[in-house]
C-alpha cells in the first residue's frame, strides 16, 4: 500500500476534527483501519512482517490508533485499533504523543474494560473485572514514562499529567468514582497544578485529554485547586478555561468542541447539585455525565 494514501487521509481526517469534529472524521478513522488491516492481512499472507516497512506508514498507524484511544476514552465506544499497536514494554515518551506508548496501552484496556463494566452479573464475572482493574492500576502507580536524552524537563511533565489523568479515568470508569470522591479530588488538583506551571512557562501543549479528563470530574461544589494553602489559590474552572484558550491557539483540534462539551457538563453538574439529583440505574458518573455527550471527540 503507498504511504501517501494514508497520508492523505490524515489530512482529511485533520480536517473534520478541526472543522466540526464531528462523526465525520470517525468515517475517515475507520476507513484508515481498514486499509490497515488489508495491508497487514496481505502481509501474513505472504509471510511478511506486518510492522510498516516505511517510516511514513509507522507514524501514520501511530497517529490513527492515538487518535482511536484518545478520543474512545470519552465515549466508550469499542476500540477500533486495539492493544496490538502499542508495545507495552516501551516506555520511552513519544514527542508527538506527549506519553509512552506502554501509558496509550493501558488506556485501551481500561476502555475495553468499562465498555464490559455493568455486564458482570455473577460474583465471578465481579471478581475477575477487580483483579484486572487492580492489576491496570498497579501499572499506572508503576509506571515509568522516560525522557529521551535531550528531551525538555516540560515533556516529562505533559506524559506525568498524562499518567495522573489514567489514574484519575481509572478510578472513575471501573471503580465508579465521582467528583465528590475524595481521591478523585486529589488527583483532579495535581494534573491541574501540573497544568497551571505549564501555562506559567508557556508551554501548555499536548494536554488536552488530561484537561479534559480533570474538568468532567471537577466537584462543583469545590473548585479551589489549593483549598488547603494559605497562598493564593485558584478556581479549577478557570484554570481550565484558560488552559483551551490557550490550546486553541498551539493545537491541531477542535478546542471548541472540547469546551462546549466541558461547559455543557458543568451546567448539568450546577443543575443536578441545585435539585440534589442522583444516578440512575447501575451507571457510574463517567457513564451518567461523560459518555452520553461526547460522541467522536478528538483529544488527542
Amino acid at each position: 500500500m503507498d504511504p501517501e494514501v494514508l497520508v492523505i487521509m490524515i489530512m482529511l481526517c485533520l480536517y473534520e476534527i478541526v472543522d466540526k469534529c464531528d462523526q465525520q472524521w470517525i468515517i475517515h478513522l475507520k476507513g484508515a483501519n481498514d486499509l490497515i488491516r488489508l495491508r497487514r492481512k496481505q502481509q501474513i499472507e505472504l509471510s511478511q512482517s506486518t510492522a510498516p516497512s516505511d517510516p511514513v506508514t509507522t507514524f501514520a498507524e501511530q497517529f490513527f490508533a492515538f487518535q482511536d484511544v484518545m478520543g474512545r476514552t470519552a465515549c466508550a465506544k469499542e476500540v477500533l485499533f486495539g492493544t496490538d499497536y502499542w508495545k507495552p514494554d516501551e516506555r520511552n515518551i513519544d514527542l508527538w504523543m506527549g506519553c509512552s506508548p506502554e501509558l496509550v496501552s493501558i488506556l485501551a484496556k481500561i476502555t475495553d474494560m468499562s465498555r464490559t463494566r455493568r455486564q458482570n452479573t455473577s460474583e465471578a464475572d465481579k471478581a475477575s473485572f477487580s483483579l484486572r482493574a487492580a492489576s491496570l492500576e498497579r501499572q499506572l502507580e508503576n509506571l515509568v514514562q522516560e525522557v529521551g536524552e535531550g528531551d525538555e524537563e516540560m515533556l516529562g511533565l505533559v506524559a506525568d499529567s498524562k499518567r495522573l489523568a489514567a489514574m484519575l479515568y481509572l478510578h472513575c470508569s471501573l471503580y465508579g468514582a465521582g467528583p465528590t470522591t475524595p481521591l478523585v479530588k486529589s488527583y483532579v488538583r495535581q494534573i491541574l497544578r501540573v497544568v497551571s506551571d505549564l501555562l506559567d512557562r508557556r508551554s501548555l501543549v499536548n494536554v488536552t485529554w488530561p484537561v479534559f479528563v480533570a474538568a468532567v470530574e471537577l466537584d462543583p461544589s469545590d473548585d479551589e485547586l489549593c483549598p488547603e494553602s494559605e497562598m493564593e489559590s485558584g478556581s479549577g474552572r478557570a484554570i481550565v478555561l484558560r488552559s483551551l484558550a490557550t490550546l486553541a491557539d498551539s493545537t491541531i483540534s477542535n478546542i471548541a468542541r472540547t469546551r462546549a462539551v466541558i461547559t455543557k457538563l458543568w451546567q448539568t453538574r450546577d443543575s443536578d447539585l441545585i435539585k440534589g439529583t442522583a444516578l440512575q440505574n447501575d451507571y457510574n458518573d463517567w457513564e451518567w455525565h461523560v459518555v452520553p455527550i461526547s460522541n467522536a471527540m478528538s483529544l488527542a
